[in-house]
């Protein structure tokens, strides 16, 4: 087991890449077949709060991203009004059942970036040739971000074309701060943690669907 670098968050520490990549995978149903709006928000904030914990910078790029991200799609979705109008802005009519489903959908779209970056690490080592290629895409991508070198706008392709360059002219070495191994140990309260979290996540889609099923079984007065 190696030890953890500094800056590491808690969830690194105690668990390993391969694990919570396991746990995001099973994550992402009870995201995705959520109905319920309430519990889908309270989803939302719960991931927010788990990607934010996860990641040592950027924590405000983050936020702000996935706001643009929410306003974005219930307002696209506004365009297309379905069932009973509640508002009127000129001439544009908001309706109680595209409101849903733009929550809906900007719910279910942020809790999965939430969890992508909550459970995915760049140390992630997966076995095969699909396991080469995906470090490979991690290493380059690390080696991007480390530089730190701006963007030129006036020529984009051209800049890009460069980075590029620089960073295949590097012979290839692992970008600092990415080790060639990392830890497979998990810790009993890691495991304990994520656990807890599936079984919150599975038990909450069990009653939503239950409840769904009660109102669909009701007698029609």
């Amino acid at each position: 087991m190696l030890k953890s670098r500094e800056g590491d968050s808690w969830f690194d520490r105690q668990v390993s890449p391969s694990f919570l990549l396991i746990a995001g995978l099973l994550l992402a149903p009870t995201i995705i077949l959520q109905h319920n709006l309430a519990v889908k928000s309270a989803q939302t904030c719960l991931f927010l709060s788990l990607a934010l914990l996860s990641v040592s910078g950027g924590k405000r790029r983050l936020v702000v991203g996935s706001c643009l991200l929410i306003a974005t799609t219930i307002t696209v979705n506004l365009f297309s009004p379905v069932g009973q109008v509640i508002l009127r802005i000129g001439a544009l009519r908001i309706t109680l059942g595209a409101l849903r489903l733009g929550i809906y959908k900007a719910t279910t779209l942020a809790s999965l970036l939430y969890v992508s970056r909550f459970c995915v690490r760049p140390s992630l080592r997966l076995p095969g040739v699909p396991g080469r290629y995906v470090a490979d895409t991690f290493s380059y991508l690390g080696k991007l971000v480390a530089r730190g070198k701006r963007l030129t706008r006036h020529d984009l392709v051209r800049s890009l074309d460069e980075h590029f360059e620089s960073i295949l002219d590097s012979g290839g070495e692992r970008p600092e701060g990415f080790p060639a191994a990392v830890h497979e140990t998990n810790s009993p309260v890691g495991v304990f943690v994520l656990l807890l979290l599936l079984i919150v996540n599975w038990g909450a889609l069990f009653f939503s669907f239950s409840g769904l099923l009660a109102e669909l079984r009701a007698p029609i007065n």
